[in-house]
């Protein structure tokens, strides 16, 4: 299977297989200077609430998508530079991109890592005429931007596999929360070869294969050591079978105004009185 990623100059197979291999980095699953929350002081929700609060929050109060996930994304990308250390030394991280609006906070990630020093590789799992418009949008931003050129469609399994092996950090955002596994296609074999490379990997709100709600885990499941959970975290991440895969965890503000959660009965105190990112502890 084809699979439309973006080729970097600076990892380049060719480059991988002769002479010294590149050095890795290591990765803090717990990266500190986050203000933390006990998991008692949260409000959890289910897909089905979360959605409420979307909804209210752009047809009530004019909130646009690509706001919302531009704020993912660049919450996701401080995370993962916080996790590799702190600062972008040309750390090669891989961003598995989904088509819906989680691939477009991935994306987003992809391009502020760029800008911060990292070697980012976007692989999109979705063909991109099939893709949100949010997706495409941020696409079209990473190619203007010259960070990525166009897809590469020659791009196969193996070379993602290769590339996987280097990676320091790979960051899942495949599927939203409201379905947790792909089904098939291109999406399907990204989860397969990302939890073949066994790499640290950072999930954004749900990792692949959990269900946002139930817990419930399908194959493919790709294991995170890390979880960024967007704007409120998903019940499905405390059930007891999901929590070996979502390794700990953290909550990311979306910038959604505090009345919208006041419409959806949903009580969140001072979740981010400290600021955007908390850790929660279970």
């Amino acid at each position: 299977m084809n699979l439309p990623a973006v080729r970097r100059r600076e990892w380049s197979p060719g480059r991988l297989r002769g002479g010294p291999q590149p050095r890795g980095y290591a990765v803090k699953a717990v990266p500190g200077g986050f203000p933390q929350r006990r998991a008692t002081e949260v409000p959890w929700v289910s897909a089905r609430q979360m959605r409420e609060v979307q909804r209210i929050a752009q047809e009530e109060f004019g909130l646009d998508i690509l706001q919302m996930m531009e704020n993912a994304g660049r919450a996701a990308a401080t995370l993962a530079l916080a996790m590799l250390g702190g600062r972008g030394r040309g750390q090669r991280v891989i961003v598995l991109a989904g088509g819906g609006n989680k691939g477009a906070a991935g994306l987003c990630a992809a391009r502020n890592l760029a800008n911060w020093g990292c070697i980012v590789e976007p692989v999109l799992g979705e063909v991109e005429e099939e893709s949100s418009f949010a997706a495409r949008r941020q696409l079209q931003i990473l190619r203007q931007a010259g960070i990525s050129d166009h897809f590469d469609r020659d791009s196969s399994q193996s070379t993602l596999e290769e590339h996987l092996r280097y990676a320091d950090l790979v960051i899942d955002a495949l599927v939203g929360y409201g379905r947790p596994t792909p089904r098939s296609g291109i999406a399907l074999a990204c989860a397969e070869l990302a939890v073949a490379s066994k790499r640290p990997i950072l999930a954004l709100d749900v990792p692949t294969g959990i269900d946002a709600t139930t817990g419930e885990v399908t194959s493919p499941v790709v294991p995170a050591v890390t979880t960024l959970a967007l704007d409120l975290p998903k019940q499905g991440l405390l059930i007891e079978q999901a929590r070996p895969y979502v390794g700990e965890l953290f909550l990311a503000d979306l910038g959604i105004p505090r009345k919208v959660y006041e419409h959806a009965g949903i009580h969140i105190g001072n979740l981010y009185c400290e600021g955007p990112i908390v850790r929660i502890r279970r």
